[in-house]
């Protein structure tokens, strides 16, 4: 509860205030992303994303303090989540490099993990002013027993001195459908270390891997789980999961939602917050690989991760989450299929 919560005034007044506050700080957030989000999208135009965590994750990893006070943003009060962080000290070693990942915070559908370059040798480095002049690059990806894992952001304290680096880098992991397993099976494969020409795709030097990590993971954060099991329309929501660090609608739907030739646009799910439109969501397009998804009987199982950064599910006892289904058959209007879940049902 919040002071906020305290404060003996009528209900919908107190719904009304408290939404004009949200709806401040999300534009003072917007103000204040904007040159971040402009330089995302460059960066993703030439394959790479490197990007800053958002503010409120970072405050919530307190046993990587020491990664995130470089950061650019300004750090405000920390939750107490140190039990989160689990320590891995992993390390694989090809010629004269080591790699080793240091730690991991999970909750089974968010995984931020922290690691260290280190080499006999200098390493790589762009020797004139460009984007990734501090910058290694990671030809690096996780795969993940009966899911996916899907790179959400990267960032980096960068190089420590000529012959040390550091950074990490997140992941969506989505298990088709499932809830988030007791204990997930990682592979990580790093296959090589690299950096371009400036300003560039090309590649100026390379070390070669591969760096293979094989580890196991429990997610130990807090955690809510919704039942929901409610369908509309052929459409199901079957449950919601509720983290500190993510929010996750587990959902099935017609196989025809997504795979049919004739719609006008792609279909998608959205997500919204009680107090902020357009919270999460998920496009498909015509041509979507269906290996990322369990496909039974004509019905498609999939999962919507987006980032808690509202704080969903710890202090409200009314919030809940909208859950739509946009199915654009028709040119003129959305076809619409709309739930809504209690976080604390």
């Amino acid at each position: 509860m919040t002071k906020f919560d305290d404060i003996k005034i009528p209900h919908n007044i107190k719904d009304k205030t408290r939404k004009t506050i949200e709806k401040g700080r999300s534009l003072k957030k917007k103000k204040k992303f904007k040159y971040l989000k402009v330089a995302s999208v460059a960066i993703l135009l030439i394959g790479v994303c490197i990007t800053t965590l958002h503010p409120s994750l970072a405050n919530e990893i307190p046993n990587l303090d020491g990664f995130f006070e470089n950061m650019s943003f300004t750090m405000k009060e920390k939750d107490k989540y140190t039990t989160y962080v689990q320590g891995v000290n992993l390390t694989k070693t090809v010629n004269d490099v080591s790699i080793t990942i240091d730690e991991i915070v999970c909750d089974g559908h968010k995984i931020y993990f922290t690691y260290t370059i280190k080499s006999k040798n200098k390493l790589p480095r762009q020797k004139e002013e460009g984007f990734y002049k501090d910058h290694l690059l990671l030809d690096m990806k996780i795969n993940v027993k009966n899911g996916t894992a899907t790179e959400y952001s990267s960032s980096t304290n960068g190089y420590l001195d000529d012959y040390t680096y550091e950074g990490m880098n997140t992941y969506d992991l989505t298990f088709k459908g499932e809830k988030a397993p007791k204990v997930i099976n990682l592979n990580i494969l790093i296959n090589n270390i690299y950096t371009n020409e400036p300003d560039s795709e090309t590649v100026a030097e390379n070390i070669e891997g591969p760096f293979n990590f094989k580890l196991k993971v429990s997610p130990n954060t807090w955690s809510k789980v919704i039942n929901v099991n409610e369908t509309k329309n052929g459409f199901t929501v079957d449950s919601l999961e509720v983290s500190p660090y993510s929010v996750t609608v587990n959902v099935r739907f017609p196989r025809e939602f997504i795979f049919n030739k004739d719609k006008f646009k792609d279909p998608s799910i959205r997500l919204e917050y009680m107090y902020a439109s357009g919270f999460g969501g998920k496009s498909y397009e015509d041509d979507i690989n269906s290996k990322e998804y369990k496909i039974k009987n004509g019905m498609v199982y999939d999962s919507i991760v987006t980032d808690n950064h509202y704080g969903i599910g710890k202090y409200d006892i009314t919030e809940y989450i909208i859950v739509k289904f946009l199915d654009l058959k028709d040119k003129s209007e959305d076809n619409v299929t709309e739930f809504k879940v209690y976080i604390n049902k």
